[in-house]
């Protein structure tokens, strides 16, 4: 019955994306039917550790149900996840010892997988709801807060009526509400009407390698504006923020650690620098690692965890007070099949124990069992219910001076319109970026070749401006046209850059040429040099 109900949800998320129209969303919706058919599901038991945690577990289960662990009844929780295999399989472990305890039951999980993340969770969950389905699943997990602010809201469907919540309420203990604040630092950590919960604070920061950088004789950087300093040239390895949100939102953060536009300026070094657009954050974060770059902007996860693998070679570190922490929330979905299972997981996940999982290491009381995971706690007490017992690169983003501290001007840089700009200064138009930047480095930052690299179109250099854009993006035509606009805008002016770098050669040469035939160091070849190019100087000069 299981394995019908995970090809069912195969299909119809294919047939969403099929019935959008058109062969190449035909197309699209075979090789997402391939793929829900290949990951799509996966309902399994805890799998549970035979560990001295579990055999305690059992003599407990025993003195209150009067059976086994295993002679329990099971129940099943069905569950789309940003989170890797390591986070899932200790929360399933943990959760599901509380649970067989606390419910005598255990708990079998079925996760569900789209193949991406947050991006590609709710492009498939929106291709159901917005056709007046629900996917048949109890949790979502992870991917960034602006999925589930969206899905807070609701969306229209296909015949243009608003859906309403895509979320069901929670019910969330005094405790809870209490040690994770309505909001931080000018973030939201929760939903004021209770339809999501912050599981886990996200921040970024700089993941490098220290023997190849003390190889080529580079100092380490200290701070988002070190990145874009010219001794990383090529040296940066950054991912596509139209396929990772994380990466998206990392550029953000280096945007918001300066008012706008001057935060753009400073993005733009660091796109300058680029070594390689990774498909993916996490690709990216491997670069240092295999020794691909030297330099990555990655989620402080990815950083962690890599630094973790190698700490002899690499090194992680959140910008102080350069970095903006977010939430990642977990919620249930509409229409859950299982809606008081699901609640009791998110109890779990947000109570001291299970925040304690995140950032405890393996082996220590309350830890996870066989890997670190390596992540924010979102819990105010548990940094200091855990102080000094902590992962070493686990910060308390709650202390002054840690975060960037979001007002009303900051919050009006908007993410999706910030993601269509970076898409086409850098992506659309890669090689002219690079091109540029290292005319710039060339040229000693000659003052008006950066204010034209820094340069904004129109209707993107204000924050007035940015809001009215901002509601462009959902008409799908305005959108073409602005992308198209976008590009073309970079285009020229990465264009403009070279030509004046060009322009000032000839300039140069002919200089030059003038000055020996003064101090009567030419010949008649060398003349008839000088007036060839300098024809040739007026030729392009002249209007067309």
């Amino acid at each position: 019955m299981a394995n019908n109900h995970c090809w069912a949800i195969r299909y119809r998320n294919a047939s969403a994306l099929y019935q959008s129209g058109g062969l190449h969303w035909t197309l699209l919706a075979l090789v997402a039917f391939c793929l829900f058919a290949l990951i799509g599901c996966g309902e399994r038991d805890a799998g549970l550790p035979r560990d001295a945690r579990t055999a305690a577990v059992d003599q407990q289960v025993r003195a209150r149900w009067g059976k086994s662990l295993d002679d329990l009844p099971t129940v099943t929780l069905i569950m789309l996840s940003a989170n890797n295999e390591n986070i899932l399989d200790e929360f399933e472990w943990a959760f599901s010892l509380h649970h067989a305890v606390a419910h005598g039951q255990k708990v079998k999980f079925d996760r569900r997988d789209v193949g991406g993340g947050g991006s590609s969770m709710e492009t498939a969950l929106l291709n159901l709801y917005t056709r007046g389905e629900t996917p048949g699943l109890d949790i979502l997990w992870g991917g960034g807060d602006f999925t589930y602010m969206k899905f807070a809201r609701g969306v229209k469907d296909a015949r243009g009526t608003p859906t309403g919540p895509l979320l069901e309420t929670l019910s969330l203990g005094q405790d809870v509400l209490d040690n994770i604040p309505a909001e931080f630092a000018g973030t939201p950590m929760r939903d004021p009407g209770q339809l999501w919960v912050g599981s886990t604070l996200s921040g970024f920061g700089i993941l490098y390698n220290k023997t190849i950088l003390e190889k080529i004789r580079r100092q380490p950087p200290r701070d988002w504006q070190d990145l874009g300093d010219d001794r990383f040239l090529g040296l940066v390895e950054l991912a596509d923020p139209q396929q990772s949100g994380s990466a998206a939102a990392a550029f953000r953060t280096i945007v918001l650690s300066d008012d706008w536009p001057a935060g753009w300026g400073r993005l733009m070094a660091v796109l300058g620098n680029v070594h390689r657009f990774a498909d993916s954050a996490g690709s990216a974060a491997n670069a240092p690692a295999l020794g691909e770059a030297p330099l990555a902007t990655c989620i402080d996860f990815y950083g962690a965890m890599r630094v973790l693998e190698a700490p002899d070679q690499l090194v992680y570190f959140t910008p102080a007070g350069q970095s903006v922490f977010t939430s990642d929330p977990i919620a249930i979905l509409k229409g859950a099949p299982n809606p008081e299972l699901a609640q009791r997981f998110i109890n779990f996940v947000v109570s001291p124990a299970g925040q304690a999982l995140w950032a405890l290491p393996v082996g220590v009381e309350g830890g996870p069992v066989r890997k670190p995971l390596g992540r924010q706690p979102i819990r105010r007490d548990t940094y200091t219910q855990h102080a000094g017992r902590l992962l070493p690169f686990i910060l308390d983003p709650y202390e002054p001076g840690k975060a960037i501290v979001l007002t009303d001007e900051k919050n009006g840089v908007n993410f999706n319109v910030l993601r269509e700009l970076v898409g086409a200064a850098a992506i659309a138009n890669r090689e002219g970026l690079t091109a540029a930047r290292s005319v710039i480095v060339r040229t000693g930052h000659r003052p008006d070749l950066v204010a034209e690299f820094n340069s904004l179109p129109e209707n993107v250099a204000t924050l007035e401006a940015m809001a009215a854009t901002a509601n462009l993006l959902y008409d799908k035509a305005a959108l073409d046209k602005l992308r198209t606009d976008w590009q073309r805008f970079f285009r020229e002016k990465y264009k403009r850059i070279l030509t004046a770098e060009k322009s000032d050669k000839r300039h140069e040469a002919t200089s030059d040429k003038r000055q020996a035939i003064r101090n009567g160091k030419t010949s008649p070849a060398v003349f008839l040099s000088l007036v060839t190019c300098r024809l040739s100087l007026v030729a392009s000069e002249a209007p067309r």
